[in-house]
């Protein structure tokens, strides 16, 4: 017996809602067009931009898909059962708030949750009170090479952990929210949730939004370990380096997230009676794209169908807008060492 097919509805036909899918480079799907197009659990309905979608685009998508300017007009004619957004973070708020009022009970959201953290709350109030799902693509919650590091630093492959040295482009709230969230997913379970935070105003003119920030910082888990963040120009190279050193090694997210290394304790080979880290590296994974996209798409399947949970739901998002929140109100007052409290 033929299943019958899900209808969902894409809100945002720009860079990381459509276009990407036509990137050569990039492992498919790589779009929320992309990731309900491949899974034969779904049937995309509709789009809804206010631009016109390019003709070179639409001429390469099926006719059964229709467009519209004006998502709510979308909603009400095709009564989708999950909506993903992939619009401005400027617009996240008003949207999703919009998608609740209309019965959708499973949203996919692109990063951050909303612009501030006073929309942020506000949006978390409505999501519990209409118990809606909402899965924010903080793409590194739905990458298995990364889920599976996470059980492996929690088993001890390098001890105790000592230090993290992180890095990120393109914004705080844009990019950064990124790197606090995968620290936070990494982290948490073995060290306690970020306890305290100081933030520092980067300089550089690296390349950012211009309704963003570039920040440095430094984040501090309840059981005291620290990790620093630091904002590279996205014009010179991308980067999402993150330098985990344990008391047993050192583990290296490399290649913006493509490659996990890891560098054994050796005998040193210059100073008697001293250990060093190895220069030479253990690969952990295959250092392949993975397809995190996909992944997503299950998941938005699993949270509606069989009622399990998002892999990184609005709340864990929103704790990363308090952290960026605090980060920005230290760097305005001297860098003062502040308390986070969710």
């Amino acid at each position: 017996m033929k299943l019958k097919k899900i209808p969902v509805c894409m809100i945002g036909a720009g860079r990381i809602g459509f276009k990407l899918e036509f990137d050569k480079k990039r492992v498919k799907p790589a779009s929320h067009f992309g990731m309900w197009i491949m899974n034969k659990r779904f049937s995309l309905k509709a789009i809804a931009d206010k631009k016109n979608v390019e003709l070179k685009y639409k001429k390469k998508i099926s006719k059964n898909i229709s467009f519209f300017k004006n998502f709510e007009k979308m909603i009400n004619e095709k009564k989708p059962k999950i909506v993903s957004i992939s619009t401005w973070k400027d617009t996240h708020y008003k949207i999703t708030q919009k998608c609740i009022d209309l019965g959708i009970k499973v949203i996919i959201l692109e990063k951050p949750l909303a612009n501030n953290l006073a929309q942020a709350k506000k949006l978390i109030k409505n999501i519990k009170k209409n118990k809606v799902k909402v899965l924010v693509n903080h793409r590194r919650r739905y990458d298995d090479d990364i889920i599976r590091l996470k059980k492996k630093i929690k088993a001890g492959l390098i001890g105790e952990i000592l230090q993290i040295s992180s890095f990120y482009v393109y914004g705080l709230l844009t990019t950064g929210t990124h790197l606090i969230d995968t620290l936070r997913m990494l982290f948490v379970e073995t060290c306690g949730e970020v306890h305290q935070v100081s933030g520092f105003k980067n300089n550089k003119k690296n390349f950012k939004p211009i309704d963003d920030q570039n920040l440095d910082g430094f984040i501090k888990f309840k059981n005291g370990l620290t990790a620093t963040l630091q904002n590279l120009d996205m014009k010179s190279y991308d980067n999402f380096d993150i330098h985990i050193f344990g008391k047993k090694g050192k583990i290296l997210i490399s290649g913006i997230g493509r490659e996990i290394l890891f560098y054994k304790v050796v005998t040193s080979p210059e100073h008697s009676g001293f250990t060093e880290l190895s220069s030479k590296f253990i690969r952990l994974n295959k250092s392949k794209p993975r397809l995190q996209f996909q992944k997503l798409s299950n998941n938005a399947y699993d949270c509606l169908i069989k009622k399990k949970k998002p892999l990184c739901s609005a709340y864990e998002s929103y704790k990363d807008m308090v952290i960026i929140d605090k980060l920005i109100k230290s760097s305005n007052k001297g860098s003062r060492l502040l308390k986070v409290k969710f």
